[in-house]
């Protein structure tokens, strides 16, 4: 099958309903595109903290310093904009506001962050974790 623009497009313009069992029930979420993911990955990263490497004689130093605050805040954040681009979509009959998706329950966030995100392609398989390098 040969695909054209708006064929490919389409993906994110697809809401799919999705059973979110922590609300018990189900909900439309549309896929984030690469650049609502890498809006929201950024977002995440802003509470990463500083991380300074430098290389001596073979030898990799690093240091860094976290806020563990700020990391959570930055986390929850990216999960909030996540929820928020996703659940407003053309299949859905309410508008959420970002207030409303915050006063949702943690593991109601944590479980639409991961669908969300599942839907979007963007996930961790069995195969990257053996790829990952040990030390």
């Amino acid at each position: 099958m040969v695909l054209n623009k708006s064929d490919i497009l389409l993906g994110i313009d697809d809401p799919q309903l999705v059973e979110i069992s922590t609300l018990g029930g189900e909900l439309y979420l549309r896929p984030l595109s690469s650049s609502e993911i890498n809006k929201v990955v950024g977002i995440e990263a802003e509470g990463y903290g500083n991380f300074e490497a430098s290389n001596l004689n073979r030898k990799t130093q690093a240091t860094g310093k976290m806020n563990l605050k700020k990391m959570n805040e930055a986390t929850a954040k990216a999960q909030y904009e996540a929820i928020f681009l996703s659940i407003n979509n053309p299949k859905s009959d309410d508008n959420w506001t970002m207030e409303e998706i915050k006063t949702l329950k943690k593991d109601a966030i944590t479980e639409l962050y991961e669908k969300i995100m599942d839907l979007s392609g963007v996930n961790t398989t069995e195969r990257d974790i053996k790829n990952f390098p040990e030390d």
